[in-house]
């Protein structure tokens, strides 16, 4: 199979070969920094006529596989076999001379520096694809870059570097990555992708949930002691007012470390507190509720992976799903044995299972087709992540329209009340509400359009359709496709199998009609910013 490039990734690699084969890449996940590495790989290959060896660097297991299949997918364009392919992992650990080995960090640390500095002595020249690049400045991770101090710099060398990563700044980039791996050379974000049909149009939906009374009730008991307490450790220790927020709590645990003195035992305190809340906040139970209710609006055939960060939470949603759509969905956690997790994989790639319920593993590296719909049931305020669940839904498929992803979180609390710090351009980002008492959902940019719809039927006494209407214009409300166009819709409307199928398509259309209407005259009397003449 022939290696078939974007214009961005022909960009990508010309600038590289500018930069002497060396430097690191962000690139949205999604964007195909797999092809561009095995395209830079063959470019290098080419113009070293053959001698290259290539070292790719994974910071998972399963990503070998995933890298294997990759390279054999195109081993004619490479005129390599599976001879050629090894693997230094685990237990599997092939003799470093294949023209391609992949490594896993963690079996990787003390060996690779050896195997590249063995392959530069020989003077076979060696590339590095360095696979999620930002796990690779650690204290321990960091030394497969030892052979670096091997390297004279006033000779040319023949050691060359492609960095991969969606979210590559980490601490360490500027001062281990850098100078291992040369500078990030070029980025390819959402919004370019998006623009450039790379990958999906998307609509990010912040979804505010609600404390039940008893939550809420320990939760903010919670706080005021925190208040107080954080007042007494501010007296006994006034230095912790001036602490930037990203070094808050290690401070605080720096002052732990003594806890028979007062600011470590206030110290001690706060750290189980601010713990505690956080747990009410990760486990509130309208998560689960909220996350059963939607799945009902969006469909029977939208394919679904859900997010969450605590396993307990994750199977207690599975339960509940599996109990509504026998055999339709999977779950996928650390605690599951990898016969079982690759079994949860293969039913969703294959479409047996359309909803995946999964608890952190799937935040970086694996290679799943693209959903329909993201869940974020609960997440960490780490940027990295949040990213690299947006990219997980945006993945380009024939099929697809515009793709959703709903954040969950819980209003009036200490959490982000939306997904991304800064809005990405050509993402439509609208805020949503659900109260578990009435089991509605509420959009306050969709509902002025559905309720002109049904006051039309009420001015027209058409009462009897009402109830229907209400119905299928409470589904639209979590759904995108009031956003297309009437021409998409009415094309939906023939094609709709069934009664119901047509009249949820009927009442979409309206909805469209009355945004373009009601748009259009908010338009027209907005202020032009003219002067008037005198």
């Amino acid at each position: 199979m022939k290696l078939n490039l974007y214009p961005w990734q022909e960009a990508c690699l010309d600038a590289w070969e500018q930069n002497q084969s060396r430097g690191i890449i962000q690139v949205v996940t999604g964007g195909g920094k797999t092809i561009l590495a095995l395209a830079a790989a063959q470019r290098l290959q080419q113009r070293l006529e053959g001698k290259l060896q290539v070292k790719i660097i994974v910071p998972k297991q399963f990503m070998v596989a995933q890298w294997t299949e990759s390279l054999l997918t195109y081993k004619e364009t490479f005129g390599i076999e599976k001879k050629d392919i090894g693997n230094y992992c685990g237990l599997n650990k092939d003799t470093p001379d294949k023209r391609y080995m992949i490594y896993v960090i963690n079996s990787a640390r003390y060996k690779l520096s050896v195997h590249i500095a063995e392959n530069l002595k020989r003077g076979e020249p060696v590339l590095i694809i360095a696979d999620e690049c930002h796990h690779y400045a650690s204290a321990e991770n960091r030394k497969i870059f030892d052979f670096m101090r091997l390297l004279d710099p006033k000779k040319p060398q023949q050691y060359y570097s492609l960095g991969l990563s969606a979210t590559p700044q980490t601490e360490g980039f500027n001062t281990i990555l850098v100078p291992a791996l040369g500078p990030l050379f070029y980025s390819y974000g959402f919004s370019e992708a998006i623009r450039a049909q790379v990958i999906n149009t998307c609509v990010l939906y912040n979804l505010g949930l609600y404390l039940n009374d008893e939550e809420a009730e320990e939760y903010y008991g919670i706080t005021d002691k925190i208040t107080t307490i954080m007042k007494k450790l501010i007296k006994v220790y006034p230095a912790i007012k001036s602490v930037p927020q990203d070094r808050f709590i290690p401070t605080l645990q720096m002052l732990a470390k003594d806890p028979e003195s007062k600011a470590g035992n206030l110290a001690l305190k706060l750290i189980f507190l601010f713990y505690r809340r956080k747990e009410i906040v990760y486990e509130a139970e309208a998560r689960v509720t909220a996350a059963v209710a939607l799945v009902a609006k969006l469909g029977n055939k939208a394919k679904i992976i859900i997010f969450g960060e605590r396993i307990s939470q994750t199977d207690l949603l599975f339960l509940a799903l599996d109990k509504a759509y026998p055999n339709r969905v999977a779950r996928y956690h650390s605690e599951m044995g990898e016969v079982a997790r690759k079994h949860a994989i293969d039913r969703y790639r294959d479409g047996e299972v359309r909803i995946l319920v999964s608890c952190k593993a799937l935040d970086e590296g694996f290679d799943i087709p693209s959903a329909d719909v993201g869940i974020v049931l609960s997440s960490n305020s780490v940027q990295r992540q949040r990213i690299q669940r947006l990219g997980r839904i945006l993945r380009r498929s024939s099929d697809k329209g515009i793709s959703s992803l709903f954040y969950f979180y819980m209003e009036y609390t200490i959490e982000d009340s939306a997904l991304l710090d800064n809005g990405i351009e050509g993402v439509d980002e609208f805020m949503l509400t659900y109260k578990t008492d009435t089991d509605r959902f509420t959009n306050p940019s969709y509902d002025p359009y559905a309720q002109e719809v049904l006051d039309k039927l009420a001015n027209r006494d058409q009462h009897d359709l009402l109830e229907t209407t209400e119905h299928f214009l409470d589904l639209g409300r979590v759904r995108t496709d009031w956003l297309d166009s009437e021409e998409l819709l009415e094309k939906k409307i023939k094609e709709a199998r069934g009664t119901e199928d047509t009249n949820y398509w009927l009442c979409i259309r309206e909805v469209a009609r009355e945004k373009k209407r009601l748009d259009s005259q908010a338009s027209l009397s907005r202020p032009t910013g003219r002067r008037h003449p005198l």
